[in-house]
């Protein structure tokens, strides 16, 4: 598949559209880049209806472009099995779950039911964080009532 910018998407609507139904051809052309995007992370599109249909009805990522936003250049980490945009977006995150991973507590942890890598362990209460290799770096802490915030580190 192609690999097209936001200002390709805006052209192909541009021309697709000729400016009829235009609202008509921009769910097309969110639908195209859901493929594409997908495609890019590895992951097809599923050849039967039903499969799509879920996959379409579960994807954040499809509502996301449907509001007019452009997809993150990573995906985003996984809060309770949803695409966790909001902390991406945001930098910040409150009442967090956290739970040891149970199976590398060491260098693993649980946030929101997502396993994250931990970087760096300052204290039992202050923790940095990723969701992913290379990725943005969050501090995790607990706060004086025992919920658990987080922070995105700078650069």
């Amino acid at each position: 598949m192609l690999d097209r910018t936001p200002e390709d998407w805006n052209r192909w609507l541009e021309e697709f559209s000729a400016n009829i139904d235009r609202e008509g051809w921009r769910g097309i052309q969110c639908f195209l880049r859901w493929i594409q995007v997908r495609a890019q992370n590895g992951h097809t599109v599923p050849d039967f209806l039903p499969g799509l249909e879920g996959d379409i009805f579960h994807s954040m990522l499809l509502r996301r472009l449907l509001s007019g936003k452009d997809p993150l250049p990573f995906p985003p980490p996984e809060s309770f099995g949803k695409a966790w945009y909001e902390l991406i977006e945001t930098g910040q995150a409150e009442g967090v779950e956290v739970r040891p991973w149970e199976w590398a507590p060491e260098v693993k942890i649980a946030i929101n039911q997502g396993i994250w890598t931990i970087l760096e362990k300052t204290s039992d209460t202050d923790v940095v964080v990723t969701y992913r290799e290379g990725g943005e770096r969050f501090r995790l802490s607990k706060r004086g009532d025992g919920t658990w915030g987080m922070e995105l580190l700078p650069g």
